[in-house]
């Protein structure tokens, strides 16, 4: 019988975390990774049973390689606390891992929601994925050192993609919308400042039209009424926000650089003066 670990990452989502937990009973074991939570995180994931890992975890690779390196299953799948694996799911990933896998990684589709509202269109950028390989043998997946959707590479055959889709509940409403950009960009903001990418405003703004067409028209944003609008103009804000944000940590930065060597300078002594 192949076992199976879902991995979970959290930081400070105790608000989510429990419902997150209670989907994943079908698996044989579950790992929560903490990275600085200061709420009741950990003790949540305990009352579930789960396997906890505390500790500072900036990135997001350092967070998923931790959860993969203490799980004990052949077989990972990829949770984010903000998503729900309804029992349909669970039993297409049992079967798949169960019945002679033709594969050794498979893609999962993810249905965004806007509170209880499904909006299947629109989603373009960082803001909303809408399938991802979160269902792989241990060690074949390896992510890239990233704050925010760690670009990722795998080994093995690819199996497919399954037809049920995670259930992620993107916001509770628009303001939780709101709240999830402001909390992505200044993520992304971080690793464009590590990388020194930071771009002007008329790039940014480019590239934000170019994010908005995609998600309005090439991917039917406009099919989802209002929401769907919306997100494609979200999505469209991402790049814009997030450059001039990372122009601030930069700027930050050097300040604090430039601060930690004024005082690092010893004192003057000046011989003569006072007699």
């Amino acid at each position: 019988m192949a076992k199976l670990t879902a991995i979970v990452c959290v930081q400070n989502q105790e608000a989510l975390l429990d419902a997150c937990l209670r989907k994943l009973s079908f698996c044989d074991e579950v790992v929560v990774v903490a990275d600085r939570c200061t709420d009741r995180s950990q003790e949540i994931a305990r009352r579930h049973g789960a396997v906890v890992i505390d500790g500072i975890f900036p990135l997001e690779s350092q967070r998923k390689l931790a959860g993969v390196e203490a799980a004990s299953s052949q077989w990972i799948l990829e949770v984010e606390p903000d998503e729900l694996v309804d029992a349909a799911v669970a039993w297409e990933i049992r079967a798949a891992i169960q019945m002679r896998p033709v594969g050794d990684w498979y893609d999962l589709p993810i249905d965004n929601y806007v509170g209880e509202t499904l909006v299947r269109n629109g989603w373009a950028g960082a803001l909303g994925a809408r399938r991802g390989a979160r269902l792989f043998k241990r060690g074949l997946k390896a992510w890239e050192p990233r704050r925010l959707n760690a670009p990722y590479v795998l080994a093995g055959a690819p199996g497919g993609a399954l037809k049920g889709a995670i259930r992620r509940v993107v916001g509770r409403d628009v303001g939780g919308l709101m709240e999830r950009l402001n909390r992505l960009t200044g993520l992304a903001a971080e690793d464009l400042a590590d990388d020194g990418r930071a771009r002007g405003l008329t790039s940014s703004l480019l590239a934000a039209a170019a994010t908005f067409l995609t998600g309005y028209v090439v991917r039917g944003g406009f099919r989802e009424g209002r929401l769907g609008f919306l997100v494609a103009g979200l999505s469209a804000m991402f790049p814009v926000l997030s450059q001039m944000r990372a122009v601030e940590v930069i700027e930050a930065r050097k300040a604090a650089v430039a601060a930690e060597e004024t005082r690092a300078v010893p004192p003057r002594n000046v011989v003569g003066l006072g007699r």
